[in-house]
């Protein structure tokens, strides 16, 4: 983390986990558990690139022009094996971990890519999954153990779907 702001790395793509913010879920007590603390760790990594970017500079001169640093921390749900990435409009993107569902390993790394061009995705946090798999938390692992494609109609105010990769980052909120 330090050397990207130590060479001026533009922009940091932390990919984490959702549900880390909710210890009394089930899937953060398995994870947690199954991974020796590995809950409790991302979310101490999350907080420290945050801190660590609000404590610097906003800009860097190190390398020439002043530059704008900044970072991303995304939070897929359960990863699956699926090969093909997902149109931006079959995902959801949520902020406040209190929806997840799941996510081809394809897809979270073409997010990692995108957020890259998208100006609105400067600073944040965010969760993501597949539209068709998206279920509040508490009840997201029996979802996930049967792979249900039927979404909650449950709204959270934070959810952000589009057409396009330009839609999908849209207004989402920067982390205070």
């Amino acid at each position: 983390r330090q050397v990207c702001l130590e060479m001026g790395v533009p922009r940091y793509v932390v990919v984490s986990s959702g549900t880390v913010t909710r210890p009394d879920s089930a899937v953060y007590q398995l994870l947690n558990t199954v991974g020796s603390g590995i809950m409790q760790a991302k979310l101490q990594g999350e907080d420290a690139v945050r801190t660590m970017y609000r404590e610097q500079s906003a800009t860097t001169t190190t390398h020439g022009p002043s530059i704008r640093l900044g970072y991303t921390i995304i939070r897929p749900g359960g990863l699956t094996n699926d090969d093909d990435g997902l149109a931006p409009s079959r995902l959801e993107l949520n902020q406040g971990d209190t929806k997840s569902g799941r996510l081809s390993r394809s897809s979270v790394a073409e997010l990692c890519l995108e957020c890259l061009k998208a100006p609105d995705a400067w600073d944040t946090t965010w969760e993501c999954y597949e539209s068709n798999t998206a279920k509040p938390i508490a009840s997201i692992g029996l979802s996930n153990i049967l792979k249900s494609t039927n979404p909650t109609t449950q709204q959270f105010g934070r959810e952000r779907q589009g057409d396009s990769w330009e839609i999908l980052f849209e207004g989402l909120e920067r982390d205070a």
